[in-house]
């Protein structure tokens, strides 16, 4: 038999869980608390038996009424036999990208945790797959859809067939157009960056460096270039407007190998040794970026820093003999529980804010040993 201290025990260690939905365990709740399929109750009831304050349970009840969970006859609910989970579906940008599998790994995790069917959909980091996963998720029965893809080109077109298919719709990472957004401020996650490498660049070298290459993804178009406008505001607060000759703009695709390759041909243009800072539009860029400067050691010096967060590059960071700095780190882990919280209330058809801004740091050697 339960004694009353397992509840309060039960309930402590539900706030103590970071994974935890408040929203969604009270929903949960206040099902759970129709004792037969055929039981009939009012809301002073459900109150009664649940301890959700009294607007709280109205809305969730007036919600799961819209929703078919609850039949409503007068002023008693009863359950509906159609009663189901709610079903998210999530649109990753890559299994190979290391902060799209960190943010699938803490949504599955919350998911799970809340009670809610997660379908998962890759998008390959092709804009015509995403697009085909679009039209195949707005088929799918979906109570609201949350889309991680990078090409400006295909996010109009994603964001249209779910507003035909009136499925709501969160872009991550990268903002779409007549969507709400969920992720980091790409331009101030650029500033933190070029705040790092400014630092650096007065500790080793007294301020004074040669060049500043900006490992870019053209494809991505304007948003998550915002975080390269960042790096050289960032740069330019601390040392004076740079000279455009010296401001190199690569084209590395966000990728590894073709970071490495770009920055590789850079270098072959260099005529004696430069002190170059150097960013990277995600992590893979930057990882890329280091592999070429490693096997031109002695040619150049450098300092990098990426965006992300990622374990290789927080690996990266932790040895001495490279030229990883750091990188600003946007919390995959957190994503999952702080998502599904954003989420819940758009369902129930409160409004959202257009932009929800997530936390990042900038993560240098220092903070890895």
């Amino acid at each position: 038999m339960n004694k009353p201290e397992d509840g309060l025990k039960d309930e402590e260690s539900r706030r103590n869980d970071k994974y935890w939905v408040p929203i969604v365990g009270r929903t949960l709740d206040l099902l759970a608390c129709f004792e037969a399929s055929n039981e009939s109750l009012t809301l002073e009831e459900v109150v009664r038996r649940t301890g959700i304050a009294h607007t709280t349970a109205f809305r969730i009840l007036h919600t799961l009424v819209i929703r078919d969970y609850l039949s409503q006859t007068g002023r008693s609910y009863r359950l509906t036999r159609t009663r189901k989970k709610l079903r998210f579906g999530f649109a990753n940008l890559s299994t190979q990208v290391s902060l799209a599998v960190g943010i699938q790994s803490s949504l599955e995790r919350a998911a799970s945790a809340a009670g809610i069917e997660l379908l998962v959909w890759d998008n390959g980091r092709n804009p015509e797959k995403a697009i085909l996963n679009a039209e195949e998720m707005a088929k799918s029965k979906l109570d609201i859809a949350i889309e991680f893809q990078i090409s400006e080109q295909a996010a109009p077109v994603i964001s249209d067939i779910f507003l035909r298919a009136g499925v709501p719709l969160i872009s991550i990472v990268n903002p779409h157009h007549n969507t709400v957004y969920f992720g980091v401020n790409n331009f101030r996650a650029g500033v933190s960056a070029g705040f790092a490498l400014s630092d650096y660049a007065f500790r080793a070298w007294k301020g004074k460096f040669d060049a500043l290459v900006l490992l870019e993804s053209p494809m991505a178009g304007r948003t998550t270039h915002s975080r390269t406008v960042g790096v050289l505001r960032g740069i330019e607060e601390r040392h004076g407007q740079l000279p455009k000759e010296n401001i190199h703009h690569l084209d590395g695709g966000g990728e590894k190998n073709k970071s490495k390759a770009a920055t590789q041909a850079f270098l072959r243009t260099l005529k004696g040794h430069e002190r170059l800072l150097i960013m990277g539009i995600n992590d893979e860029s930057a990882i890329g970026c280091v592999s070429a400067l490693s096997a031109a050691a002695g040619t150049v010096s450098a300092a990098v820093v990426g965006h992300g967060g990622s374990p290789e590059i927080l690996k990266l960071i932790s040895e001495p003999n490279n030229s990883c700095i750091g990188t600003v780190s946007f919390h995959a882990e957190r994503y999952g529980t702080n998502l599904i919280n954003f989420a819940v209330p758009i369902i129930q058809g409160r409004s959202a804010v257009v932009y929800h801004y997530v936390s990042h740091d900038f993560i240098g050697r220092n903070s890895v040993r």
